[in-house]
């Protein structure tokens, strides 16, 4: 009877082992994503301590001495043992045929050395920040965090940018060529030089992409308009409709850095069962006309008003509730910022909730200042909540990519943004 068991007991053990170890896996996506529940508030700026570094997209300049820091929490009780390694990847952000010894100087292995513990915070957590090393050739990049030297045991991707101004690249924000889009949309055109670089077939070895706001889910791939390969000079002044961007409005925010009285735009806060909660004011669909608001371009950074000034370990985590005063309606309706990626997913998809007769979904944020807005799943009105205005503040970055001859993989050698309507 004993040897039968123990017969079953393998047999069972054979027959789920594909299967667990399927669970176990972690397919790499060459985003920003968490493959973790418990990894949380992952960021990467330029060094530096003010808001405005803490803000900055995350691309450094080749050979300069401004570096890149990445940091993010995990909370659990105990530190880990993880470990950093950096994929080239072409315009595309698919990977590049170059090898890791063509943009580093060391092996392509680093451990994340620099945790703290959290202080004061009524949830544990450990604080991880990471000073990203010394490249070699500009372009796009993937860091990639995983445990224990395990490169498969995934728990973090952040995509990052190193460039080198090898041309001159010039921009234009202006009012949509479209007269019935005039009021609401914003047209980019780009003007190349590319006179330091031999191109044999411009059109080909050259790739310009726009993005809004540092949103991977708003940005253009242009397309060349005029090419005069005597002066080496590129347009993209597209005639039509091909380089507008919604105009959006400016970002709705709210002040979580306090959790023992509402901060702005926070309708009721406390404790449930020892752990800190806000509930948003009911958001409402907003007006038709434009109304001037500074925002972050829909970024966050962290502060807490309360603890001794070390915010990285001293925040707390909040259950932060969202609500949408609106009618129902068939089309899904989405909560996005940089603290979520501004992944359309089932966390950020707003629920209806009957006895309130609003849409809700809630996340676990940590104390800070942050601008989040609504987006429909309407293709035909994404911005229905929001509304679109010309007169919008936006930030639009231009990246120049190019293929040399006989290379492995895109490099930037362009890099220029364009502060829109700045109003700070």
């Amino acid at each position: 009877m004993k040897a039968k068991t123990i017969s079953i007991f393998v047999l069972l053990l054979f027959f789920f082992q594909p299967l667990m170890g399927f669970q176990k896996m972690k397919e790499l996506k060459y985003e920003d994503a968490v493959y973790e529940a418990p990894i949380k508030t992952v960021r990467m700026y330029t060094e530096g301590s003010s808001v405005q570094n803490n803000l900055a997209p995350a691309i450094a300049e080749l050979d300069q001495s401004t570096k890149l820091l990445l940091e993010f929490d995990d909370l659990r009780n105990d530190a880990d043992y993880y470990f950093v390694q950096f994929i080239h990847c072409n315009a595309d952000w698919t990977p590049s045929d170059l090898r890791a010894n063509m943009y580093l100087s060391s092996f392509n292995e680093f451990e994340i050395e620099d945790f703290e513990f959290s202080s004061e915070s009524k949830t544990n957590y450990v604080h991880y920040k990471y000073r990203l090393p010394k490249f070699q050739s500009t372009g796009n990049y993937i860091a990639v965090v995983y445990r224990d030297r395990n490169k498969e045991d995934i728990v973090l991707s952040k995509r990052f940018r190193i460039y080198k101004n090898e041309v001159g690249v010039g921009g234009v924000i202006s009012r949509s060529s479209a007269v019935g889009d005039r009021l609401t949309h914003q047209r980019v055109e780009v003007t190349l030089s590319y006179g330091n670089l031999n191109s044999i077939d411009p059109r080909q070895d050259f790739k310009v992409v726009v993005r809004q706001n540092q949103r991977p889910d708003m940005q253009l791939l242009l397309k060349p308009t005029f090419i005069d390969e005597n002066s080496k000079v590129i347009r993209y002044q597209n005639l039509g409709s091909e380089n507008d961007f919604l105009g959006g409005n400016e970002f709705r925010f709210f002040d979580l850095s306090t959790v023992s009285f509402k901060g702005r735009n926070i309708a009721d806060a406390g404790f449930k069962d020892n752990k800190p909660f806000a509930q948003l004011g009911f958001d409402e669909v907003r007006k038709d006309g434009y109304f001037q608001n500074l925002d972050l371009n829909g970024q966050f950074y962290i502060r807490d008003l309360e603890g001794g000034g070390a915010f990285a370990i001293t925040s707390e985590y909040v259950n932060t509730i969202f609500s949408l005063k609106t009618k129902k309606r068939l089309t899904d309706i989405y909560v996005l910022g940089a603290f979520n990626n501004w992944k359309r997913n089932d966390q950020s998809k707003l629920k209806w909730n009957t006895q309130k007769e609003v849409y809700e979904t809630d996340y676990l944020l940590k104390q800070g200042w942050y601008d989040y807005s609504y987006w429909s799943a309407d293709p035909t009105a994404p911005n229905e909540f929001e509304k679109n205005f010309f007169e919008t503040e936006n930030l639009y970055e231009i990246y120049v990519y190019f293929k040399p001859i006989g290379g492995r993989g895109d490099v930037l050698v362009g890099y220029s943004r364009i502060d829109y309507n700045r109003r700070r």
